[in-house]
């Protein structure tokens, strides 16, 4: 018997160490082609089998990440605002199922419920286009959680969409339910998650920024591509943000804490052995959300089929496992907590130069389990791009040529070339933009969407008739594209003028 319990344990222990060497090869691999900068944390069956580093905090200076190095975790916030919350619940002090009106009387939607608010389904406005015109007039100002109701107030924002009836990613959700979290605790938001989340899990590297714009001593630079096609990335001091609510806000309980790899598996560790939340709210967190049509909330990312429950996204197709998560992104900045909690294995990456972070994770989900994974190539578009910015359309269309004969060594996606086609067109760079389209026309041919946009670009390129042909297509190609319909009209009214 003791025997067959040391083969055991040595054939565990054998698969492990293989497991690292895999994983740390694979990791290596990534930073050697530019794919994976920051902390990398992978157990399995509730084993530790590779933590890592790989790059540099500050790479100006050559400053190399270490255990100790600090990450703002982003959107991963959310999942300890939702804790919180059911925390709450848990000790009698509130119920999700109650309106939020109850602790946060001025709201004026009396119909949205706490629960809404942590799965996504309340129907509130973004934060994006909230508060343009208090930045207009306060341009100094810097808005916080405090600024979201008294808005609603004032310009009496209508709800997107009755609560309930849609799921849409929202901070906004998550800033009240750190209001909500105050006012019944007594006390900030940052000093509720350090004595009843950070302390028990004994998570000494994690905080909640007073000023999230503050670094700490050990905290990381952030280094990001100034547009879709660059190929040299930047730190983000030096790069204007797209959103200019990400520069004139200072929000928390949406995203916010600064951690570390390390203790983000302690975090992990303490709530899925129930000893920070009871197992009945951990249950409720992991459910997935219904509309009010009976519907259960569903989107995609990377190919993955996604449901939502009160902070965090869970894999529907449960063949390999119960896998639940939740990824972070802000600029320079991705992250993401994976547990599965059926085989009892995780996966934590923080990255500080927005790497491809989902598909890298399910790659080392795939890697521990001895399944076929993809280390990710090229991105087609940034390099694409590159060559067209800088003049070289020739060679441009060579690289396409040579991706439709073999598109094994670069990856390609709709979206993100449309992405680069509309940064020209935004640039007013007209010839670049239309180069982008064609290729785009040329690798998904079928698309009703690229001819769309195609048309759209050679329309504000006043290139009217070749506009009209490329709708007509998208047309033929989705009869119920009414945009599409609406412009053939529009364009053939101006030809007519002519």
């Amino acid at each position: 018997m003791k025997n067959r319990f040391f083969l055991l344990f040595l054939t565990v222990l054998l698969t492990n160490i293989l497991s690292a060497q895999k994983a740390n090869n694979f990791f290596t691999t990534l930073f050697n082609k530019g794919f994976f900068n920051g902390s990398v944390v992978i157990s399995k069956s509730g084993k530790t089998i590779l933590s890592s580093n790989y790059g540099f905090s500050n790479i100006e200076k050559e400053e190399k990440i270490t255990d100790q190095s600090q990450f703002p975790i982003a959107s991963i916030t959310k999942t300890f605002t939702s804790t919180a919350i059911l925390q709450l619940q848990q000790k009698g002090k509130l119920n999700i199922n109650e309106p939020v009106q109850k602790y946060l009387p001025d709201l004026p939607y009396p119909n949205i419920t706490i629960k809404q608010l942590l799965s996504n389904i309340s129907g509130l406005a973004q934060e994006y286009i909230l508060f343009d015109t208090i930045i207009k007039e306060q341009p100094e100002k810097i808005i916080s959680n405090k600024d979201i109701i008294p808005t609603f107030i004032r310009f009496k924002t209508p709800l997107s969409f009755p609560s309930g009836s849609k799921w849409e990613y929202n901070n906004i959700n998550f800033c009240l339910a750190a209001l909500i979290i105050e006012k019944i605790s007594g006390i900030s938001y940052a000093e509720y998650l350090d004595k009843n989340i950070f302390k028990p899990a004994k998570m000494k590297n994690s905080f909640v920024p007073v000023d999230r714009k503050i670094k700490s001593k050990n905290q990381v630079e952030l280094y990001t591509y100034p547009n879709f096609y660059s190929t040299e990335l930047a730190n983000t001091k030096t790069v204007k943000d797209s959103y200019l609510i990400s520069e004139k806000s200072n929000f928390y309980g949406n995203g916010g804490i600064v951690s570390t790899a390390l203790d983000l598996q302690k975090y992990q560790k303490a709530l899925f052995s129930y000893q920070i939340l009871g197992k009945k709210e951990l249950e409720e967190a992991l459910t997935a959300t219904k509309l009010n049509d009976g519907k259960t909330v569903s989107y995609t990312i990377d190919g993955k089929k996604i449901s939502y429950g009160l902070g965090w996204g869970m894999y529907i197709d449960e063949s390999e496992g119960k896998i639940v998560f939740h990824d972070g992104l802000i600029t320079g900045l991705t992250s993401i907590l994976l547990h599965n909690i059926t085989k009892d294995q995780s996966v934590i990456l923080l990255s500080n130069s927005s790497s491809p972070i989902f598909p890298i994770s399910n790659a080392v989900l795939n890697l521990i389990n001895d399944k076929p994974y993809t280390i990710p190539v090229q991105d087609l578009s940034r390099i694409y791009g590159s060559f067209v910015e800088n003049g070289n359309k020739e060679k441009a269309s060579e690289l396409i040529q040579d991706y439709l004969k073999d598109s094994s060594n670069y990856e390609a996606s709709e979206r993100d070339l449309n992405r680069l086609g509309y940064q020209f067109l935004r640039l007013q760079k007209c010839d670049n933009a239309l180069h982008v389209f064609n290729s785009t026309s040329l690798i998904f041919p079928t698309s009703w969407n690229v001819f769309d946009s195609y048309g759209e670009a050679l329309h504000q390129c006043g290139r009217n008739e070749e506009a009209l042909k490329m709708y007509k297509r998208s047309i033929e190609l989705n009869p119920e594209n009414e945009n599409g319909k609406q412009m053939l009209l529009k364009i053939e009214g101006i030809l007519i003028k002519k």
